[in-house]
């Protein structure tokens, strides 16, 4: 099957993003960078697509900062933590949760859903693929430590209603972006989370993630934009 775009496609389109400056996120990330060079090597491969909007991966860096100032202020029990990421994509956000939850010595169990299978051969407009369609695991394969991911094929709805009595420490909201879906999805978190833990919702620059976003209740929120093109929300359990 012939590739849909070339490796110099992606390679231009990551060194353009690349170039690019976010000041408030560099503010939001201050006190816990991720490495650089970590985050860069994965966002080539894992978030750098070819399509009409540039390529953003700025929701890593936010990811591990809220992670690490998660894990700062928790308490320890000594039993892993529910991490749920609900918009698997390539693994790159559930990838950067488990960086920020090592470093921060969090025992976690993270899992990441999709409405696409992991372990089928997809289209996933990654420089992974350009001598062909591969599975999310092979498209991984750099990252080994990605395999204490739990990958499956599920809605974050499906999952979290099969889950009743879960609680879900922290969650990466990333899904369909639809106000009823990302509506039910922050509801069904809202009932499985304490104080203090906290939901990051991406895309909140789109009308339904917004609306949705500015309907919670129980949460204190933090709004964060990457320039004009996406939004951010961290929302801590109150």
């Amino acid at each position: 099957m012939k590739p849909e775009f070339t490796a110099k496609q992606y390679e231009e389109a990551f060194q353009k993003e690349r170039a690019q400056k976010y000041p408030e996120i560099d503010d939001f990330v201050k006190e816990f960078p991720i490495d650089k060079n970590l985050l860069e090597s994965a966002a080539r491969v894992l978030a750098c697509p070819v399509k009409k909007n540039p390529p953003n991966w700025q929701h890593g860096r936010v990811i591990y900062a809220a992670v690490r100032d998660y894990a700062a202020r928790t308490r320890r029990t000594g039993r892993p933590q529910q991490f749920l990421d609900i918009g698997t994509a390539k693994g790159f956000s559930a990838l950067c949760m488990l960086w920020a939850a090592k470093d921060a010595q969090l025992p976690v169990k993270i899992t990441s859903v999709d409405v696409i299978d992991p372990e089928g051969i997809e289209r996933r407009n990654t420089v992974a693929e350009v001598t062909g369609p591969v599975t999310l695991h092979q498209i991984l394969d750099s990252w080994p430590e990605s395999r204490e991911i739990e990958f499956k094929k599920s809605t974050g709805i499906d999952w979290l209603e099969k889950h009743p009595n879960d609680r879900v420490h922290f969650a990466f909201v990333d899904g369909k972006h639809s106000y009823e879906t990302v509506k039910k999805e922050a509801n069904l978190l809202t009932i499985r989370q304490s104080p203090g833990d906290m939901i990051v919702f991406d895309d909140v620059q789109i009308e339904g993630v917004a609306q949705a976003v500015g309907e919670l209740s129980r949460y204190r929120v933090r709004m964060l934009e990457a320039k004009d093109i996406r939004s951010y929300a961290i929302a801590e359990r109150v």
